[in-house]
C-alpha cells in the first residue's frame, strides 16, 4: 500500500539530494544545511474575575531560528562575498556601502532521487549572513574536507510549488 496519496512512490524523499539558490542563482554544492523550524509563543493569560487555576493559552509572536549552510571550501567565493557585505574589517579596502543590499531569497530545493527532479520547494524571506566560518579546524592528522559555513537569520520561510 502506497504512504503517498495518489501515487505508487513508497518511500520518503532521501535528505542527502538539494540544491540552495540564493537569488534565483544556484551556488555552490553545500554539504549540510541545517532543519528549518517556525515556534510560535505561548502567551499566558488569566483574567483576574477568573475561577480557573489554569491558565488561558493564546499564541503570541512567530520566530524562526536560523539555519546553518556548509559547503566545501573552493575557489568559489559566492559565501564569502554575502557574509563580508555586513562583517568588514578595518583593514579591508574600501567602506562598507551605505545600505548594503545583503539581504537575499534562498531557494531549498529537495530532489527526488528516483526521478532527479525537484519535488519540494523551501523558500527563506529577507535572509541574511549573521556568522560566517571561513575555514573549519585544521589537524595535520586528520583526513576531512575543509568547510566554510554561513549561519543565516531570515524572516520566516513558505513551501513553495515547485516549476
Amino acid at each position: 500500500m502506497p504512504r503517498f496519496v495518489e501515487s505508487t512512490k513508497r518511500d520518503p524523499y532521501r535528505n542527502f539530494n538539494f540544491r540552495v539558490l540564493f537569488n534565483n542563482i544556484e551556488v555552490a554544492a553545500c554539504r549540510k544545511i541545517s532543519g528549518l523550524t517556525g515556534t510560535v509563543e505561548v502567551v499566558k493569560f488569566r483574567s483576574g474575575n477568573s475561577q480557573s487555576t489554569v491558565d488561558e493559552l493564546s499564541p503570541g509572536r512567530v520566530h524562526y531560528e536560523p539555519i546553518t549552510l556548509e559547503a566545501g571550501l573552493t575557489q568559489d567565493t559566492t559565501f564569502r562575498d554575502w557574509a563580508l557585505q555586513l562583517i568588514r574589517h578595518e583593514a579591508t579596502p574600501g567602506f562598507r556601502a551605505a545600505e548594503p543590499d545583503y539581504r537575499r531569497t534562498v531557494e531549498i530545493l529537495v530532489y527526488d532521487l528516483d526521478f532527479n527532479r525537484a519535488v519540494k520547494k523551501f523558500v527563506l524571506r529577507n535572509a541574511w549572513v549573521s556568522k560566517f566560518t571561513a575555514m573549519s579546524e585544521l589537524a595535520a592528522e586528520a583526513n576531512e574536507i575543509a568547510i566554510e559555513s554561513l549561519e543565516v537569520q531570515h524572516e520566516g520561510f513558505t513551501l513553495e510549488p515547485v516549476a
